[in-house]
């Protein structure tokens, strides 16, 4: 049988002011996470969603010093930020593994990639890993912690696109794709290609993280139920989205007039089912075991 990662002792925990800070700049991303919905298609939106997205890489760059030390934090930034950047521009240019698209969000680029699809790659890939981790726990079989929690950590982040990439492609227009499919537009090849982008992602840092992790300490439970909070944000954000949004808005999808409730509707459903269930699978973990020791025993 195998437990979560979790973990805590009597002793005074250490890192404790990081976990403090990380709770803090979660909060205030929580609230920048209702504005953004709220000022959605309104002047103030550009900036809502820019303070948005700074709180959310704030706190991922702060939460990954809580369970690894520095040379793991630098890895995972080396590999998520190589893989979601290289398929990515793979993509852009030969169509493999997402299929061909074209971005359309101003600013800085390269390769035809918009720096901030690198970032978002980089912060939500981290909250699907800690997701997973947590999910799969420390199984007595390092091989198969090694094998599945990458598969489990694909899925989360993919789930989340899921969710996400008719927004982006029909709502927001940030992107859009060649030959567009699917009830909502949006092809196949693309989920695929986050199939594939993740897996790479993951199963490369999997490999290497172990050596880098921190040791339990009181706080590391705290730290390990953040990303929770993360994903119900996320999930919450869509779900806003539903209730200000105007009912005689539409999209075009395909060639054909869609109301935008309608992708609304369809989105925040998948948001309960695919985003819901990893928050509460990963809640009832880190709290339905006995307070491990700092090997991770009970």
């Amino acid at each position: 049988m195998s437990t979560p990662v979790s973990s805590a002792s009597p002793t005074a925990p250490r890192g404790a002011g990081l976990v403090i800070t990380c709770w803090c700049v979660l909060a205030v991303w929580l609230v920048a996470t209702v504005g953004n919905a709220v000022s959605a298609g309104s002047s103030r939106a550009a900036d809502a969603e820019a303070i948005w997205g700074a709180a959310l890489l704030v706190f991922v760059v702060l939460h990954t010093f809580t369970l690894y030390r520095p040379a793991g934090v630098i890895a995972y930034f080396a590999i998520a930020v190589t893989v979601g950047f290289g398929l990515e521009a793979c993509s852009v240019a030969t169509g493999f593994p997402f299929g061909f698209y074209t971005h359309h969000m101003a600013g800085p680029r390269a390769l035809g990639i918009p720096f901030p699809v690198v970032a978002a790659w980089v912060m939500i890939a981290w909250v699907a890993w800690i997701l997973a981790r947590v999910i799969v726990g420390e199984c007595r079989s390092r091989r198969l912690a090694v094998l599945g929690t990458p598969v489990v950590a694909t899925l989360i982040a993919g789930g989340y696109d899921l969710v996400i990439d008719p927004f982006g492609a029909y709502v927001r227009q940030v992107f859009s794709y060649r030959s567009p499919s699917g009830v909502l537009g949006v092809p196949l090849s693309n989920y695929v290609g986050w199939l594939i982008t993740g897996w790479v992602l993951f199963q490369t840092f999997a490999l290497i993280e172990r050596r880098w992790r921190r040791e339990p300490t009181a706080s590391t439970r705290s730290a390990l139920l953040m990303p929770a909070v993360v994903w119900f944000g996320l999930g919450l954000q869509v779900n806003l989205g539903l209730l200000l949004v105007d009912d005689a808005a539409t999209t075009t999808i395909a060639g054909r007039a869609v109301a935008l409730k309608d992708v609304y509707e369809t989105c925040v459903e998948m948001t309960w089912f695919m985003m819901g269930l990893v928050v509460v699978i990963a809640v009832v973990r880190l709290f339905s075991t006995e307070t491990p020791g700092p090997d991770g025993t009970q």
